[in-house]
């Protein structure tokens, strides 16, 4: 018996797969904003770490959240008193509960009332 020839495997195609019609970026517009807009969207860049042309992308598509000055401050606080409770616990689990547990109480409410003025 002979053996049967061996046909070559077919070659994989590298990189990344063909984007659709549909999906290729094929429009541009160009836009003159005034100062004020200009650095408005600046700003939305910076605090994404993306490009301002992904910005305006997000914004004609209604994807962009904006986080207000008085709500940065909240979540740097509600970060840092995490940080405390996480803290505390780790003092309960080596010096036993009950010598942390009203202090654990305190911070619970004020985590929460935090919680609540961010959710209004």
């Amino acid at each position: 018996m002979t053996p049967e020839p061996r046909l070559p495997a077919a070659k994989a195609k590298g990189g990344r797969p063909k984007k659709k019609d549909e999906e290729k970026r094929s429009k541009a517009i160009q836009v003159r904003l005034e100062p004020a807009s200009y650095a408005y969207v600046q700003e939305l860049a910076q605090q994404r770490n993306t490009s301002m042309a992904d910005v305006i992308r997000e914004l004609c598509v209604g994807d962009v959240t904006v986080i207000t000055a008085e709500q940065e401050t909240l979540l740097r606080q509600i970060a840092t008193m995490s940080n405390n409770l996480n803290q505390l616990a780790r003092k309960a689990n080596t010096d036993g509960i009950r010598s942390v547990a009203i202090l654990v109480d305190r911070r619970v409410r004020e985590l929460g009332e935090l919680l609540d003025r961010y959710a209004k």
